[in-house]
């Protein structure tokens, strides 16, 4: 079964175990035997967690779902070229968004966002549809076009669906370790849940702190969770000088083995601070992943 299906026997008991994906009959020796459709359910649920889906979210589902899901997958892939953003389908997701979070419908929100991360490969989904949303609705907001009151329905929603993408999605037994958060008086933590959700599904395990921690709390955490990176989210480019001692204090704190990355519309006010102290500023979702998937193959040694 591990040769048919590429998954390694130890996720295939978990899978069993955890999420009752398949029930095979037991042999009077107590080894498992497969059925044909045991061996198609596991390659449909192996087809559709490679795109970036979590096996919580999609056990519960029907193998004709799971079909629909890996076919719309294979109908993105083809059609790359179909629009700008290579996936008509992603258009569709973000206005439906942002028309549901324009007239204050939190349950449309909340069901468009929740089938953009079923039906599209997960860096589609937060890249394209839950970035740009989070964007567009803070840029409106800027502009007074976008009520408060809406504003915080929307964030609400997001935070809500981002939990859920990541809440079962169970890293490997060798994975690395990200916490992640804000720095102090960074109150916006949004920017810092969409980067855990891509650390999860880069198969990262992921230590997720929230908003507003001061440098000391940050680096005990990562000496507790014995993490390889630590990554924090910045929006607020008010009170740089503030954010910046937070900063080298941090890095001063961290053992040298402990990457430090650092993102978010306000990351680029600290440019200099950053490079100083050896920090990588990394200027978006795809940089994010590129960075992780690079560790976490091997691509820098593990620290000690």
């Amino acid at each position: 079964m591990a040769r048919r299906t590429g998954l390694t026997p130890d996720l295939l008991r978990a899978w069993e175990k955890r999420y009752r994906v398949v029930q095979p009959v037991r042999s009077a020796g107590g080894q498992r035997n497969y059925s044909d459709a045991d061996i198609e359910r596991l390659q449909l649920l192996v087809k559709v967690t490679a795109a970036g889906r979590s096996i919580g979210q999609v056990a519960p589902l029907g193998n004709a779902e799971l079909r629909e899901l890996a076919a719309g997958d294979q109908s993105a892939h083809d059609s790359l070229d179909a629009t700008e953003s290579g996936n008509p389908a992603v258009g569709r997701y973000l206005n439906d968004a942002l028309g549901a979070a324009e007239h204050f419908d939190s349950n449309l929100l909340e069901s468009t966002l929740r089938a953009a991360a079923l039906q599209l490969p997960s860096d589609q989904a937060l890249d394209q549809v839950f970035g740009p949303l989070l964007l567009e609705i803070g840029a409106r907001w800027e502009q007074g076009r976008f009520p408060p009151a809406n504003g915080h329905l929307a964030t609400a929603t997001i935070r809500r669906v981002l939990t859920w993408m990541t809440d079962f999605r169970a890293a490997p037994e060798n994975a690395r370790t990200i916490v992640i958060g804000t720095p102090a008086m960074q109150l916006h933590d949004l920017g810092a849940m969409l980067a855990a959700t891509v650390a999860a599904s880069s198969g990262w395990r992921v230590a997720f702190l929230g908003a507003s921690l001061p440098a000391d709390e940050l680096a005990r955490a990562a000496r507790m969770a014995h993490a390889d990176a630590v990554a924090l989210s910045i929006i607020d480019p008010s009170d740089p000088a503030h954010v910046g001692r937070e900063l080298g204090q941090l890095r001063s704190e961290l053992p040298r083995s402990v990457a430090l990355l650092v993102g978010g519309a306000g990351a680029a006010a600290h440019a200099d601070v950053l490079e100083q102290i050896g920090a990588h500023r990394l200027d978006s979702l795809a940089a994010l992943r590129s960075w992780l998937m690079t560790r976490g193959q091997g691509g820098e040694p593990r620290p000690e």
